[in-house]
This record gives C-alpha cells, sequence and structure tokens, in this order.
C-alpha cells in the first residue's frame, strides 16, 4: 500500500514564516541567522535580554565547555559558533531512541550600532554562556530636566 504524506496544516507552515518575519523587525535585525527550529538542525537555545545598560544574549550549551565555542566580531557581527560532538559508548547498550541535540552550530546577530564593542565580555558557567555587551554612552537613556517659567 503506497501512503502518501501531505502537509495537512500548510496555512500554519505560512502563519509561522510570517509571524517570524514581523517579530524579527522589532528586534532591529539582531537576528540574523534563523532559529534552530526552522532549519531543523540542532543550535542552541537563546534569550535576549535589554537591560537599562547592557544586552544580554545567553546562550544553553549542556554538555560543552569553553573550548567548544567560538565567539568571533567583525562588520558588526557577533558570531557563535561550536559543536557538540555524540557521546557513546558501546558499553551503553543500543540506541532505541536519540533526543538530545548535537552537531555543529552557527549563530550570528547583528549587533546595534550603540554597543560598546571595546567592553563586550562571556562568561561560561553551569552549560550556560552568557554575552553581555554593554551600551555606548548614547544610547542609555538620559533625564531631561523640565524646567517652568
Amino acid at each position: 500500500m503506497l501512503v502518501r504524506r501531505t502537509n495537512t496544516f500548510p496555512h500554519l507552515t505560512l502563519l509561522q514564516r510570517r509571524f517570524g518575519t514581523m517579530t524579527a523587525g522589532n528586534w532591529g535585525g539582531l537576528f540574523e541567522s534563523p532559529a534552530p527550529a526552522a532549519t531543523g538542525r540542532w543550535a542552541p537555545a537563546m534569550d535576549v535580554i535589554e537591560q537599562e545598560d547592557q544586552i544580554l544574549l545567553r546562550a544553553e550549551l549542556p554538555g560543552l565547555t569553553e573550548e567548544d565555542v567560538e565567539i568571533t566580531l567583525e562588520d558588526n557581527k557577533l558570531t557563535l559558533k561550536g559543536e557538540k560532538t555524540f557521546q557513546h559508548d558501546a558499553s551503553d547498550g543500543h540506541y532505541r531512541r536519540i533526543e538530545s541535540g548535537y552537531g555543529s552550530f552557527r549563530r550570528v546577530f547583528t549587533l546595534p550600532t550603540a554597543v560598546d564593542q571595546e567592553h563586550i565580555d562571556a562568561q561560561f558557567r553551569n552549560g550556560v554562556l552568557v554575552i553581555s555587551l554593554p551600551k555606548a554612552e548614547q544610547a542609555k537613556p538620559k533625564k531631561i530636566e523640565v524646567t517652568v517659567n
């Protein structure tokens, strides 16, 4: 018997694509590379947190060390890349299911021009990489006093 697979929800795929495009604009193009779910490949989950004086990028990298990850900055683009290898021991037995992700990844973020690139900092602790992008002075909010005559 021949079984044909069809996309039962073609409109859902289109809606997901349009929503992704719409929300990407709100971050001013911060995300250059697509989210992992969009590519079908493994990539670390990323959080972007904007604070008053900095932007934080937080990447979940379970099973990796700082030696497994490379961070580069070129032409106002921050690139995070690395590889998570599949750990297999013959004494483990026969795998019936593998849900953990592994493989190489590459994420690119276009930085806002108001980031102090000389003071970017990265800390790796307990499988979480946190990259701190301090805002340049001109990007920080300033309080303006209003005088009444």
